[in-house]
């Protein structure tokens, strides 16, 4: 079985290759614990967590990593951001100790701990859709919610199916009614649960043999659960239909599906963890190849704050920077910079959100809109004369639906023939 999961890989890599435009560079790390979850919330932001309560921060797109205090000593499970201001960690020690909520208001300058009411709760994940409506979900199927940003918490109904008390591994939701939380047991069934009532009550499925460890959901209702076990290797199921119909699929892939995460409309990267590969999709998920970690480097998170900015995290401290490496595109005899810079907020929004692109000559910009799809869903400026400096736009939503959209921005100089462009996720909640 090793060796079909060899030779599959081995296929991959050269299947892969004409599409890989940028590449995975290591980090000096501060830390030599093992980092088991990232985030980065925008293009310059972001945070990771691990062992023994380790935090360690980026402020310049992951260049450089420092160390943050966190007032927990022990395992992290989860973290979230919902921007470079506001997250949360959940941690626990072990049974009958409870668990503990981490929050941070200032980007974690500062962390205050707070234990979870319920100490027969074990969490595993949290995530919030503003800084007032935030979920908790861990072993036991336990899924909570809090209306008051975590001051109070009260469980949720989940239906007595067979599978509702298996453990839950990670929470998230598309929009403010429907969300999703995956998770199971290693041979026995990879659970998923789903709300379509804001949490009031979610309902549990079998979807797979073995445990999903991570999730994403793209607009127009398609969500990817990932996971994975040692001996079958990486699978996910995916849904186009808001999780009325989930299909399963064995990519044949060696290693555990841990984290997923898009850095296009139609290109993802999954961590394998010991698989020593990288999982790559550049259609939407339709199909995957793989590509090997530097250094045989065992990763179990990763997370994109735009295009051109991502992280990802794994065993002994490891730290590892998305390079998107030179533009294609460059054929100008100015001397051109080698990116733009866009940014959203807030973000999520609903139902506006404010555009800030910086360019550092005089051209024109176009703005686009996509889903998670690839289909493009508005226009916000074509082919518009700018200056050099900074300029605002408003994303109007209003006409959209709920889920997660891709901003293109595309500038080109005067005077010259070089298109340069920058992509940033944003997400519409209403």
């Amino acid at each position: 079985m090793i060796f079909r999961f060899m030779l599959s890989a081995l296929f991959s890599f050269a299947a892969v290759s004409a599409y890989a435009l940028g590449d995975w560079v290591a980090v000096n790390s501060p830390v030599t614990q093992t980092m088991r979850i990232c985030v980065m919330p925008d293009s310059q932001h972001g945070w990771a967590a691990g062992d023994d309560g380790m935090i360690i921060c980026t402020t310049d797109g992951g260049l450089s990593f420092f160390q943050q205090t966190n007032p927990v000593s022990f395992y992290v499970n989860d973290l979230f951001f919902l921007n470079r201001r506001l997250g949360w960690i959940v941690s626990n020690e072990a049974f009958p100790g409870g668990s503990i909520i981490v929050h941070t208001t200032n980007g974690g300058l500062n962390w205050s701990a707070f234990d979870f009411p319920d100490s027969t709760k074990l969490l595993r994940s949290i995530f919030f859709l503003d800084s007032l409506n935030g979920y908790v979900a861990g072993f036991g199927g336990a899924i909570c919610k809090t209306t008051d940003g975590g001051q109070n918490w009260f469980e949720s109904a989940v239906d007595t199916s067979s599978f509702s008390g298996f453990p839950i591994y990670k929470i998230s939701f598309s929009d403010q009614l429907t969300g999703y939380a995956v998770g199971g047991y290693i041979d026995v069934a990879g659970v998923i649960w789903r709300t379509t009532n804001a949490g009031a009550l979610w309902k549990a499925g079998d979807y797979s043999p073995e445990p999903f460890f991570d999730l994403f959901t793209i607009g127009s209702g398609k969500v990817l659960a990932v996971g994975g076990d040692f001996e079958y290797g990486v699978q996910m199921s995916v849904t186009n239909n808001s999780g009325q119909n989930w299909a399963y699929n064995n990519l044949g892939i060696f290693g555990q599906g841990y984290s997923i995460d898009f850095r296009t409309s139609s290109e993802a990267w999954m961590t394998t963890g010991y698989g020593g590969n990288w999982a790559v999709t550049h259609d939407t998920g339709n199909t995957w190849n793989t590509l090997p970690v530097s250094d045989a480097a065992v990763l179990y998170s990763v997370d994109f704050g735009d295009s051109l900015h991502g992280i990802a995290v794994g065993s002994g401290g490891t730290i590892f920077r998305y390079d998107p490496g030179p533009s294609n595109s460059v054929q100008s005899n100015l001397l051109l910079p080698s990116e733009i810079y866009v940014s959203a907020y807030p973000n999520p929004f609903n139902p506006t959100s404010s555009l800030t692109v910086n360019v550092p000559f005089p051209g024109t910009i176009s703005i686009s809109v996509y889903d998670g799809s690839g289909k493009q869903a508005s226009t916000i400026a074509e082919a518009e004369s700018i200056n050099a400096g900074k300029h605002t736009y408003i994303f109007d939503g209003s006409g959209l639906s709920s889920g997660i959209y891709f901003v293109t921005a595309r500038f080109a100089a005067t005077g010259g023939s070089a298109l340069f462009s920058r992509s940033i996720k944003t997400v519409l909640l209403k």
